[in-house]
Formats: C-alpha cells, structure tokens, sequence
C-alpha cells in the first residue's frame, strides 16, 4: 500500500495552497487521521479560525436607499476609505472561508456535501461534519 498523496495545488488566481489529504471514507473508518490532516492542513495556512469560529465575518454598513448613503453602527456617514477598507475585509472572509470550505468540499463524499452545504460558514460545515463522524 503506497503513501497518501501529499502533493500541493495552487488555487487559480491566488497564492494559497490546498494540501491534497485523502477522502473521508463513507463509512468513517479514518476518520481520525482524516481530521487530523485536515486540522494540520488547515493551520498550515493560518485559516483555523475559519474552522473553529473565532473568525466571525465582518458586518457591512447599512444602505441608506432614502439619502443613498452608507451608515455606520453609531449613525455617522463612513468615509470612501471606511467604506473600501470594510468592504476590503468582507471580500478576504468570504475568500478565506471558501478556501476552507473547498478544503472540506474536496475530502468528502458529495451525499455529506449535499447534507452539509447549506450551513453557510465553514465553521458550521466543519462543526456538522464533526458531529457526523
């Protein structure tokens, strides 16, 4: 029986890297090393936050449609730069977070995608796939 695979792929257009681990088998039987590789996988590329819910995703300020303006929390008008630099940061969640939920997508069976993939953050998907196994 030969090693596990322990090549590396590039995501198009960015310069993380998914460690290919292997599949969850359907049944559960590696489960153990299964989540181990991908706990290790993950903190490699510093997304664990993204898999234990201390990341939580940044609130958007609120439209205003009668002044066409944004508002912030205290009722003030954020500056471009705030509404940018927010906006900044929503985008980099959002990319992290499907970083680690293609991490999951890739290394489970589509019948556990299809149960887990409404969850919404990787967190929640990780937490669900947890409780499963």
């Amino acid at each position: 029986m030969s090693p596990a695979s322990t090549t590396d792929t590039t995501l198009p257009g960015t310069n993380s890297v998914l460690f290919n681990i292997p599949k969850l088998a359907e049944d559960g039987l590696n489960w153990i090393t299964y989540k181990e590789r991908m706990l290790t996988t993950i903190g490699a590329r510093g997304l664990m936050r993204y898999t234990d819910g201390r990341k939580v995703k940044p609130v958007p300020f609120v439209f205003d449609s009668s002044t066409n303006k944004y508002k912030k929390p205290d009722g003030s008008e954020p500056t471009e730069s705030e509404v940018e630099d927010l906006d900044d940061k929503i985008d980099e969640y959002h990319q992290k977070d499907s970083l680690v939920k293609q991490q999951i997508f890739s290394t489970i069976s589509d019948q556990l995608l299809l149960c887990v993939q409404s969850l919404g953050s990787a967190s929640k998907i990780w937490d669900e796939v947890c409780k499963i196994h």
